[in-house]
């Protein structure tokens, strides 16, 4: 028995087999896990990154003010983005800080998956390259904000090319978790966003929507 491996809109198109032998058409699926981190003493507020699986890459597209802070709480700074070459490298530097990460796996088309990876590729376009080791490589791309851009608003940026729908339901789940009162005050001074930013927030929407993934991994 012979196999043939193709994207979703190649199966969809309809394929052209030359052989009389029973074929295998084998349909291959990307993935999306939108990986939110949870708090820890240092740091209550939580994170979220993007990881994407092709047939040849596992990427993860990490956010985060990793440079120069400013601002009210150090609510501003530079907004650096860190592309992981390797998920373990990621996950490993997550756990050093005794931080469990909640995995929201999404299967996706190939196309869908190199759309996202292209999306982050424009991001870094003509940005300033700041490091490179053998696990990631860090730009400066913009200003990090709090109530966004910040790590939650752009990973599901990412994910919404894939799955637009995927934040339907923030209203509901716009609570402010992980935020002080006196925080929340703030945010409410200055007007809460029209979209999910806090990563608690993203969690409590992603476990109860219609939307399933096909699995939640625990990382520790």
């Amino acid at each position: 028995m012979s196999e043939v491996s193709v994207p979703v809109t190649r199966a969809r198109s309809g394929l052209q087999i030359t052989t009389n032998k029973i074929t295998n058409i084998q349909v291959r699926m990307a993935s999306i896990e939108i990986l939110v981190g949870g708090p820890y003493p240092e740091h209550p507020y939580g994170h979220t990154a993007l990881r994407v699986t092709t047939l040849d890459k596992d990427k993860v597209y990490d956010y985060g003010r990793y440079g120069r802070t400013w601002g009210v709480g150090n609510s501003e700074g530079d907004g650096i983005l860190n592309i992981w070459e390797s998920f373990q490298a990621y996950i490993k530097e997550e756990s050093t800080h005794k931080r469990i990460t909640a995995g929201f796996v999404y299967e996706i088309s190939e196309e869908q998956a190199n759309a996202i990876n292209e999306f982050y590729k424009n991001k870094i376009k003509n940005k300033n390259h700041l490091k490179s080791n053998p696990n990631y490589n860090s730009y400066l791309i913009d200003k990090y904000y709090a109530l966004g851009p910040n790590c939650t608003t752009l990973s599901i940026a990412g994910a919404k090319i894939a799955i637009p729908s995927i934040d339907k339901d923030w209203k509901k789940y716009q609570e402010g978790r992980g935020l002080s009162t006196m925080e929340k005050g703030i945010v409410s001074l200055k007007s809460w966003p029209n979209y999910i930013f806090m990563p608690a927030d993203l969690k409590a929407m992603l476990e109860a929507s219609d939307k399933k993934s096909k699995k939640i991994n625990t990382y520790k």
